[in-house]
C-alpha cells in the first residue's frame, strides 16, 4: 500500500514532471470496463435476470477497483504535495470561517452532475450516484454488493466509481458549496485532494477545461424502474 509516510507511490511514478496537470492520479482502465459492466449488471436487473445481473457484476472487478482507491486514488495529495504535514497546519491557520453548509444538498449535487454530464471533471471518469448502488444493494441484498460506511466493508464499486460534488476551492479555505464552486468528481480525485488547493497539488482548475458530453447519465434513468423492485 502507498502511505503518506513513503516517498513514492507507485501509481504515480518517481518522476513528477510525468504527473499529470489535470487529474491527481491516472485511473485504471479498468474502471471504465466496470462502468459497462455494472451497467449491464443494472439493465438485466430490471429485465428480471437477477442470475445475469450477478454475473455481470461479478465481471466488474470490485475488489480491484477498491482496492485502488484505498492503496492510491485517497492518497495521492500525499504525494502530490510537498511537505504535506507542514502544508497542512499551515492551512489550519489560515482556515477561514465558512458561513455556507458544507455539504450540498441532494438537489444541488444533483444539478452539478447533470451540467457536467456525470463525469468527474478531474480525471473524465464516468460517475455513477450512491442512490444507484444503493438500489442495487437493496434488490440484490447486501451479501452480494454492500454499501456499509466501512471501506473494507463495502463494494469496491461504490469507492472507485461513485460521484460526488467536490469543493474545487476547499472548503475550509473559504470555498463557497455552490454551483461555481462545486464540479463533479469521482471518489478518488475528491479524496485525493484531501482538502488542498488546487495550486498546492499543482493541477489545473478543471471548470476551465471543456465538458465531454456523449449521453452518459449515471445510470439514473434506471432508478425508477429499480425503485419499484421488490
Amino acid at each position: 500500500m502507498c502511505k503518506a509516510k513513503e516517498k513514492i507511490c507507485s501509481a504515480l511514478g518517481e518522476d513528477k514532471s510525468k504527473w499529470s496537470k489535470t487529474y491527481l492520479i491516472r485511473i485504471p482502465d479498468s474502471f471504465e470496463i466496470a462502468v459497462d459492466s455494472f451497467s449491464r449488471a443494472v439493465s438485466e436487473l430490471i429485465k428480471g435476470n437477477r442470475k445475469e445481473s450477478l454475473k455481470a457484476l461479478s465481471e466488474c472487478n470490485s475488489v480491484e477497483i477498491g482496492k485502488f482507491f484505498i492503496e492510491h486514488g485517497q492518497q495521492s495529495a500525499y504525494f502530490r504535495v510537498a511537505n504535506w504535514q507542514e502544508v497542512y497546519k499551515e492551512n489550519q491557520i489560515k482556515k477561514k470561517q465558512n458561513l455556507s453548509q458544507r455539504n450540498p444538498t441532494q438537489r444541488e449535487t444533483r444539478k452539478v452532475f447533470e451540467r457536467d454530464f456525470y463525469r468527474c471533471c478531474y480525471c473524465n471518469l464516468r460517475i455513477i450516484p450512491k442512490e444507484v448502488f444503493s438500489e442495487y444493494s437493496r434488490i440484490v441484498g447486501s451479501d452480494k454488493f454492500s454499501v456499509a460506511r466501512k471501506n473494507s466493508e463495502r463494494n469496491g464499486l461504490t469507492l472507485g466509481l461513485r460521484g460526488v460534488a467536490d469543493h474545487v476551492k476547499p472548503y475550509a479555505s473559504g470555498g463557497e458549496t455552490g454551483l461555481e464552486n462545486l464540479v463533479t468528481s469521482c471518489y478518488s480525485c475528491n479524496f485525493g485532494k484531501a482538502g488542498y488547493t488546487l495550486e498546492q497539488l499543482d493541477i489545473k482548475d478543471p471548470r476551465r477545461r471543456p465538458i465531454k458530453n456523449d449521453g452518459w447519465k449515471g445510470l439514473i434513468q434506471f432508478l425508477p424502474a429499480l425503485k419499484i423492485i421488490k
